[in-house]
């Protein structure tokens, strides 16, 4: 059953100011909401053609079409679902039973098939798909092993000793090429594997102390090593294994804590860094120098470069602010956190569009938690790299916006309850936004708007997650989800993914100096590095562990 709400009577808009910039259609012409559905750990996922959702409930798989949310299908598991993952062309669904050591793969267009997966008296720490939806990465516990098994021919291989479990590994955007962080006698090194056959096809050293992550840039032509906590600095490589450049992150006197994460944008040329501080580094591609420093400020003021607006979270009923008392503009985290999970009967919240200056309400990190709230702890491109989204956890009711282009603030959502997560539409400018209320807030450069779950079908929305076609959005709580199926106006004319600023005539000499000197070095070092690279890896043609059953 599906429950429709008109945007004329339930969803709420600002658009007080007018704005000099360029703006999309992202006015939503209605909003139906389906009923809401059980889930179990928060495993909800569109499948990557977006027609069909999987959920996980407890130790059962459950397919439904998007359009209907009818039960296509029903997969029964050997235990608790830890873990659910669509194949590329989305025609398996692989299920991680971590607690027993094994994984099942089901197929949704023959329900007689399945594929059981057993790590043995190893365990299994973590599973993954491959690129190409036909392979499946198994990590054993105490990272002894990565198991690549494979569903075409049942051949297992093995690539021993990962550092991690769930981080440090990254495929290429071509799906060719997978990259692993390993540590061995106290240093940290890469290998780079060929998907076809996965035979190692470099390794190098890093200049990490210790190695916390990596990340393929979206164009595949740089790799970005992140630096653990005693370190704050992010190296730059060629997947070739060249050093293009390191950054070291400058901090105050109160903290000299590593890089919280990186977020590449979508065109591959801005890397932003962000630290656990309150700042994010963006970083250029031509010659990784920091080219902003995007600071997140409690008190804001109006500023000649640029015009940002705030949109200030109101309740209809009083017309009083909720959360912009300068008086009231610090408190605990914990009482952040546990602010009232619903609006307070016969309140709407709404959003109004204000000027500068701005007081944003701050939190102190709770000194008796093991892992406090620090730092920028979101931060998201649009999907055409023109905004960019990001929540400083010391200011957890403020969602920044920022251009791409300029890298200047665009705009603040200053909202009533804490900001849990944020989901950029697939195609569009238009960013929801989640705060454990029974409404998700929805942003784009025209403005904000508020829509509200209908009353029998309240949840607290802590998560969502759109579809492909950018059409369905799914809206989680805690132990139920439902999906809210949004109209929106003609489609906008689809841009390239905005690149940044022109490179001067000098920049472009210096960056052609690093890159031939880069792959003379690459060059240089290719025939050295081959005499046994192979070692960590072995190959059987043929194994039986892979049982699908026909």
């Amino acid at each position: 059953m599906i429950s429709e709400t008109h945007s004329g009577g339930h969803v709420h808009s600002s658009l007080g100011l007018t704005r000099n910039r360029e703006q999309a259609s992202t006015s939503a012409a209605s909003m139906m909401y389906s009923e809401t559905h059980e889930h179990s750990g928060g495993h909800v996922q569109f499948s990557p053609d977006g027609k069909l959702l999987a959920t996980a409930a407890v130790y059962r798989l459950v397919i439904r079409d998007v359009d209907t949310l009818q039960i296509v299908q029903i997969f029964a598991c050997m235990g608790r679902i830890d873990r659910i993952e669509w194949s590329c062309d989305s025609q398996y669904v692989m299920c991680g039973i971590y607690a027993r050591g094994i994984a099942q793969v089901w197929s949704v267009e023959q329900p007689d098939w399945h594929c059981e997966i057993d790590e043995g008296p190893l365990g299994l720490a973590h599973v993954r798909w491959s690129p190409d939806g036909r392979h499946v990465l198994a990590t054993s516990e105490f990272r002894l092993r990565i198991t690549i098994w494979s569903l075409l021919d049942r051949s297992v291989s093995f690539l021993r000793f990962p550092k991690f479990d769930n981080a440090a590994l990254s495929f290429s955007p071509d799906g060719e090429h997978m990259a692993v962080g390993h540590r061995r006698d106290g240093r940290d090194f890469v290998q780079i594997l060929a998907c076809e056959g996965w035979s190692i096809a470099n390794r190098f050293d890093v200049a990490s102390k210790d190695l916390a992550d990596l990340h393929y840039a979206p164009r595949g032509e740089t790799l970005c090593v992140m630096d653990g906590l005693l370190e704050p600095q992010v190296l730059l490589y060629t997947p070739a294994g060249q050093h293009l450049a390191s950054y070291k992150m400058s901090y105050g006197p109160e903290t000299s804590l590593g890089p919280r994460g990186i977020s590449w944008s979508p065109a591959a040329d801005l890397l932003a860094v962000r630290g656990f501080d309150d700042t994010v580094r963006v970083l250029h591609h031509g010659t990784w120098h920091c080219v902003a420093e995007l600071r997140h400020e409690s008190k804001l003021r109006a500023s000649s470069a640029s015009d940002p607006v705030a949109y200030v979270q109101l309740a209809r009923s009083t017309a009083e602010r909720l959360v912009t008392d300068a008086s009231s503009a610090q408190e605990s985290e914990s009482e952040a956190l546990d602010a009232p999970a619903l609006p307070a009967r016969g309140q709407e919240l709404v959003f109004t569009a204000q000027k500068l200056p701005l007081t944003i309400p701050t939190v102190r990190p709770a000194p008796d938690k093991v892992n406090p709230h620090m730092g920028v702890g979101v931060a998201e491109w649009s999907a055409d790299g023109r905004f960019f989204a990001t929540r400083n956890d010391a200011m957890p009711r403020a969602v920044f916006i920022w251009e791409g282009t300029g890298l200047s603030l665009h705009s603040v959502m200053l909202q009533a309850h804490p900001a849990r997560t944020v989901s950029w539409h697939p195609t569009r400018q238009l960013l929801a936004v989640c705060a454990g209320v029974s409404a998700v807030f929805l942003w784009s450069p025209q403005g904000c708007q508020t829509a509200p779950l209908p009353e029998d079908r309240a949840l607290r929305v802590s998560a969502a997650a759109w579809n492909a076609a950018g059409d369905a959005l799914v809206l989680l709580d805690k132990d139920r989800f439902c999906v809210c199926f949004i109209r929106l106006g003609p489609e906008p004319e689809l841009l390239p993914p905005v690149g940044a600023a022109e490179l001067t005539p000098e920049e472009e000499t210096e960056l052609q100096h690093i890159l031939l000197a880069a792959e003379a070095r690459g060059k240089a070092a290719v025939g050295t590095r081959r005499r046994d690279e192979n070692a960590d890896t072995q190959h059987e043609p043929r194994a039986a562990a892979a049982r699908p059953d026909e």
